[in-house]
């Protein structure tokens, strides 16, 4: 064998070996551990922006189940002590009482208050008659942002003073009420007495 011949199979021998920390194929990590990597990342990425999206909804839907039951509240209340004040008149005290009826109303029913003549206040003071409403149970029917309806049974207790000797006497009613929302409070639009079914 030549001089040359034994050189170059040496060198040949000398490039297939591997060094030790040489990244060659043999120290490479594979593959398939890289892409195992990948996979979990884009996961949980995934995972994260899911739950994010969820939470998300969760909260917006909690926010307006709160908003809604502020509302019906607000609603609740105001509507109760409207009711009450429209049944509620003393005889000695006409003015103020329609006064207080119409600061309670909005629209139509506002303006006939308001329109009461002279001789329809002589008449309520001469009938001497002292109402005082009272809601014992109410609920809202139906609302939203700038409406509402609501039902409330009502105890009437009148006195005569006609009749100093006479008992009070107390009327029960139920009453249907409509509501707008005017300047962010709620204003009666319209009171309707029903009929109580007792069938």
């Amino acid at each position: 064998m030549s001089m040359t011949e034994t050189s170059s199979s040496d060198t040949a021998q000398e490039v297939e070996t591997d060094e030790p920390g040489d990244p060659g194929p043999g120290n490479a990590k594979p593959a398939t551990s890289r892409g195992r990597l990948g996979g979990w990342l884009i996961l949980a990425v995934a995972v994260v922006v899911a739950v994010s999206g969820i939470v998300g909804a969760w909260m917006a839907s909690t926010d307006d189940a709160i908003e809604q039951a502020e509302t019906r509240d607000a609603v609740l209340v105001e509507a109760r002590q409207h009711i009450e004040t429209m049944n509620t008149l003393d005889y000695r005290e006409v003015d103020e009482g329609l006064a207080a009826w119409a600061d309670v109303t909005t629209g139509t029913l506002h303006d006939q208050l308001v329109g009461v003549s002279d001789e329809e206040k002589q008449m309520l003071a001469e009938q001497q008659m002292i109402s005082t409403g009272k809601v014992v149970d109410a609920a809202v029917t139906d609302f939203d942002a700038s409406s509402a309806t609501v039902i409330a049974a009502v105890e009437v207790t009148v006195k005569d003073d006609a009749d100093p000797d006479a008992e009070p006497t107390v009327k029960r009613n139920r009453f249907s009420a409509e509501l707008l929302r005017v300047e962010g409070e709620w204003k009666l639009e319209n009171l309707q007495q029903v009929a109580v079914n007792l069938s």
